[in-house]
């Protein structure tokens, strides 16, 4: 080991490595120990800063820094001195230390850390920068202001412009001949108080960083509002020699968020996962959040990708995204859940991946910002869990706000409505509900916003399905948000359709009491004559019913059998045809009523010849209706009607079909003895059938659920000189055409 050694140097440095290398290099090399203390001084440090290197062993570099330095600039050399630790990985760092004769002298200088004799050393090579080094640092920094897009303008200690870039002309308007010479007043929007240019130079002048929002004005006079940095400019001996001001209008703001200078500022104060990687996919930047999603230190990290730390699956995905960014150079947007061995750890992010360009614009890379929605998709998972069971629900569901705005409307809803989009947020109430309904609605749905919970049963007329009947419940719906609790802000309501049920639980009543008193009533007089005809005495028989005498002889009682099964027959079909109505769905069809009626006159003129039945009946394709598959059952009992309870030997029956903008009707005219009260009350409301104790009602409320389940309806009034006009309603098919 050469004699001008250190005497108290380890014997660790006495390897090759100083013999070969540091022992003989120009450029001081100097190692310290974890609290800045000099270890290790190498001979080139006598000959560059005329410091003994015996004399430098034990001493702290910090105390070679010059005292000339800006005192922020001063506090921030020291410190790091004073901890090596934070130097290394920080790349080329400048440090500015002090010869023997107190000149300052400028190095460059990049740290590493090794182990010596069982302690952490710090050593640097400290090359010193020339007039080359910074005629070269010069032309890249003046390169990069040129092209830089941001408004950059660098002034003297007294703030006189001395230079502008072209982007700081495009921003303000002044050209550069009209800003040199000038000062930033010049931009002076008169927004701005004494107290902010008070503040702005203080801690300039103090060699501080000044950030802050300005709004400024152009030359021709339009104030706009930038985020402005201005920096202390300091010389090789650490003087404040001029400002450099940087200004970005906000609403650039976002197109510059790519750029790595802002991410490398920002990235450590996110939460979420930011990541840079070179074209080989391997780590070249990343937060900690990316180490504490995947429990591996960032300094593990470094060199690998993302195949260290998550299934191998997840990975193999992003290095796909990865190789799209760099062959496409364009922005990718994807989501991934991966899982993490290490941390144990599950998660989906969604990344956005952007290709990262050098300072020579050549793609180097790409970098990842990566926003853990984890708990945003749980919940869009609940949601769409939630929106399914609505929407899957039988009952009409739907919300409205306060202004009777729709929130929302299950696939019933809308269905039943007529509604073709999922979206109703831009409908209300009003364009949904009947006009002669809303008030009634209304009243209920204020009542609901008011706080009260509502229930109640209404009917409803809809043009395919006819009259329903509805269990209706509203709910207050109070805010989701804290600050709001139990505040009502819309309302929820659920309508329930009974028709089916109520219809079916009235049909078997009804069904029930005129099968009972009808059979009974038969099954009496039918027994009764058989027992006599098995007796041989028929004669002198009553009728139970009507107390009358009985038949003369046994043809006679056995034709009243055979008459008396025939009615049970046929109330019997009747009930079973109400039944089928009922049990139906009520589907609405495209029915041609005028070639409906023709072809049931036709039947029924064949059925009873000693009849006149007769038809009107516009041409086909003009009197199409919407109906269920019953309606000609409907017509033909309304025209049987009319002839079996005819009282006259020739039956007279007139029906005829018109059609209208909006609706075909069928009128059944005859000259009969007509309908009574309780007949005409079964036919149009469906509710005299309940007092009925025999079958001769049943037709014609056979008559009524049809039309109910059609949606329309039927009048009865009696006709001139006699007889009944029976008027029969159905709502019109919308895609008929006349004389289609």
């Amino acid at each position: 080991m050469p004699s001008h050694a250190p005497a108290d140097r380890p014997d660790s440095f006495g390897d090759g490595f100083f013999e070969s290398f540091v022992e003989g290099s120009s450029d001081p090399v100097i190692s310290l120990d974890e609290e800045g203390t000099v270890v290790y001084a190498s001979p080139a440090v006598e000959s560059v800063l005329e410091h003994a290197a015996s004399d430098l062993s034990g001493r702290r570099l910090a105390s070679l820094v010059p005292e000339t330095t800006a005192e922020k600039r001063d506090r921030s050399i020291r410190a790091r001195l004073d901890d090596p630790e934070r130097l290394v990985g920080e790349g080329d760092v400048t440090v500015p230390l002090a010869s023997a004769d107190g000149s300052a002298h400028s190095f460059s200088v990049r740290f590493h850390d090794h182990e010596v004799d069982g302690r952490r050393v710090y050593t640097g090579s400290f090359r010193e920068r020339t007039e080359s080094d910074r005629g070269r640092e010069l032309r890249t920094f003046r390169n990069l202001i040129e092209q830089a897009g941001h408004a950059i303008y660098v002034t003297d200690t007294d703030g006189t412009i001395e230079y502008v870039n072209p982007a700081f002309t495009e921003h303000t308007g002044y050209e550069a001949e009209e800003a040199i010479g000038e000062t930033p007043a010049i931009l002076n929007s008169g927004e701005m108080s004494d107290e902010y240019f008070e503040s702005l130079w203080e801690t300039i002048r103090t060699g501080e960083v000044w950030e802050e929002e300005i709004v400024d004005r152009r030359k021709d006079g339009e104030q706009y509002h930038a985020h402005q940095t201005i920096a202390p400019v300091l010389d090789d001996a650490g003087t404040v020699s001029r400002f450099v001001a940087i200004q970005t209008d906000i609403t650039e703001r976002k197109a510059a968020v790519g750029r790595l200078k802002q991410y490398r500022d920002i990235v450590e104060q996110l939460d979420e996962p930011i990541l840079l990687q070179d074209r080989d996919g391997e780590f070249e930047l990343l937060n900690e959040a990316v180490s504490e999603f995947a429990g591996v230190s960032r300094e593990e990290l470094y060199g690998d990708d993302e195949f260290a730390f998550m299934n191998p699956e997840t990975a193999a995905t992003i290095d796909d995204r990865r190789r799209e960014v760099l062959e496409t150079e364009e922005t990718a947007e994807y989501e991934v859940s991966p899982t993490f061995e290490r941390s144990e750890r599950e998660a989906t992010f969604s990344t956005r991946r952007y290709p990262y360009y050098d300072e020579d614009g050549e793609l180097s890379g790409t970098f990842a910002i990566c926003r853990d929605v984890t708990d945003i998709k749980s919940r869009e998972r609940e949601l769409e869990r939630f929106e399914r069971a609505i929407d899957g629900a039988t009952d009409l569901i739907a919300a409205v706000d306060r202004e009777g705005q729709f929130l929302f409307a299950n696939r019933q809803y809308r269905t039943y409505h007529g509604i073709d989009e999922t979206d109703v947020s831009g409908l209300t109430v009003g364009d949904v509900v009947d006009a002669d309904q809303f008030p009634d609605v209304k009243r209920h749905v204020d009542r609901a916003l008011r706080g009260h919970s509502i229930e109640y049963r209404t009917t409803r007329t809809h043009p395919d399905r006819g009259t329903r009947t509805f269990d209706v419940r509203y709910y207050p719906l109070e805010a989701s948000d804290e600050d709001r609790e139990g505040e009502v802000v819309g309302v929820v309501g659920v309508l329930r359709d009974v028709t089916d049920s109520e219809n079916r639980s009235r049909q078997l009543r009804v069904v029930d009491r005129v099968l009972q008193h009808n059979l009974r009533n038969a099954m009496t007089v039918i027994r009764g004559r058989a027992e006599q005809i098995a007796d041989g005495n028929v004669r002198g028989y009553d009728s139970p019913e009507d107390g009358s005498a009985g038949p003369a002889d046994p043809a006679d009682a056995a034709s009243d059998i055979v008459s008396r099964a025939d009615e049970l027959l046929t109330t019997s079909e009747k009930a079973h045809h109400i039944t089928e109505v009922l049990s139906d769905p009520p589907t609405a069809e495209r029915v041609d009523v005028g070639r409906t009626v023709d072809q049931l006159v036709e039947a029924t003129a064949a059925e009873f010849p000693n009849a006149s039945v007769s038809a009107s009946t516009p041409a086909a394709g003009e009197a199409i209706a919407s109906a269920t598959g019953w309606i000609d059952r409907a017509i033909r009992e309304l025209i049987h009607n009319a002839i079996v309870h005819h009282d006259r030997d020739r039956q007279s029956v007139e029906v005829a079909v018109e059609s209208t903008a909006e609706a075909v009707v069928i009128r059944v005219v005859d000259d009969g003895p007509g309908l009574n009260g309780m007949n005409r009350d079964v036919l149009e409301t469906g509710r005299a059938v309940d007092a009925l104790y025999h079958g001769s009602g049943l037709g014609l409320w056979l008559v009524y659920w049809v039309l109910q389940q059609s949606g329309g309806s039927a009048t009865a009034a009696d006709a001139e000189p006699r007889g009944t006009v029976v008027t029969v309603t159905l709502p019109r098919r919308e895609d008929s055409v006349s004389g289609s």
